[in-house]
């Protein structure tokens, strides 16, 4: 019965996001205004060999994480487990298999990198720095090419390519589960990874290529309204994408993870609010929003248990 009461009170805030989410979507079906005003701004000044120096660094930081795992940890704890059935074992994040432990200081470690560290660095990578690149060189090309000019909507294309790379680095099938120590280690070393190479960029493309703070997506004036955005972006997209994300673990196999499908499309909406502000706190917050109620959710299934 305590359950009970308490799965009532847990649904609250799921039957909230849906009933938000078709009160946001009549909004924008009524009004006449566009949805997101486009605000145009200057090509970004860093070029393929920029993006590449910061591959190579963030690659870098990630080979020495892994050559100091096998030196802290030794290279049995390396090793995934020896048992996998593929007919039972299904497609699990690390990250929910390291929260599921139950040890406290880990699932903090995890929500810190779930809810803030992920959203920024993903945004900071696959928003600003490959799909700003990549408008930078559709507006060359549209210069010249009138037929893409014709048929193709103005950044559809860095769109398109950066929501599919993007889901493409989240597909995960099921396989042999990697000992607890070193999922650990791994995703400590994503975190540092990760930040450290937000800021190595950032200094890189200063130093070198004198980009500004426009240039990354930041402009102070509108912190609170991108913040807004972000969150009604978040009431538009989420339940559906969780309906999708539900009907495709009903659909797929058990070993295939159907996350790199919904991210593309989280990705494209992503990819849109980046397109028409020009800035990165919308998309940094839809997408801390969206993690965090995944975890929710999941924390939730657990409860139902």
């Amino acid at each position: 019965m305590l359950t009970a009461h308490l799965l009532f009170w847990l649904s609250l805030p799921v039957m909230a996001a849906i009933i938000s989410c078709l009160a946001v979507w009549v909004v924008v079906l009524i009004r006449r205004r566009p949805l997101v005003p486009y605000q145009p701004r200057p090509s970004v000044p860093w070029r393929l060999p920029d993006l590449l120096v910061i591959l190579v660094f963030y690659l870098a930081v990630q080979g020495a994480a892994l050559w100091a795992a096998g030196v802290i940890l030794g290279g049995e704890a390396l090793q995934p487990q020896p048992v996998y059935n593929p007919d039972r074992d299904r497609a699990v994040h690390g990250v929910a298999r390291l929260m599921a432990e139950g040890n406290v200081w880990i699932f903090v470690l995890c929500l810190i990198a779930v809810m803030f560290v992920a959203p920024v660095v993903e945004e900071f990578f696959f928003r600003l720095l490959l799909q700003g690149w990549l408008e930078a060189g559709e507006v060359r090309r549209r210069k010249r090419l009138v037929t893409l000019r014709r048929y193709l909507p103005r950044g559809a294309g860095p769109i398109l390519l950066s929501a599919l790379l993007f889901a493409r680095l989240h597909f995960r099938v099921a396989g042999p589960s990697l000992q607890q120590p070193f999922l650990v280690f791994l995703l400590v070393s994503n975190v540092i990874a990760g930040l450290l190479a937000v800021m190595f960029a950032i200094a890189w493309l200063r130093r070198f290529v004198g980009a500004t703070a426009s240039d990354f997506g930041w402009d102070g004036r509108w912190l609170w309204a991108d913040v807004r955005l972000g969150l009604w972006g978040f009431l538009a997209v989420a339940p559906p994408i969780y309906l999708l994300q539900y009907a495709l673990i009903r659909l797929l196999p058990s070993y295939l993870a159907p996350d790199p499908f919904t991210l593309f499309f989280l990705a494209l909406v992503l990819g849109f609010l980046y397109f028409r502000t020009h800035r990165l706190a919308p998309a940094v917050v839809l997408h801390a929003a969206l993690n965090s109620a995944s975890v929710f959710l999941w924390l939730t299934s657990l409860i139902a248990k």
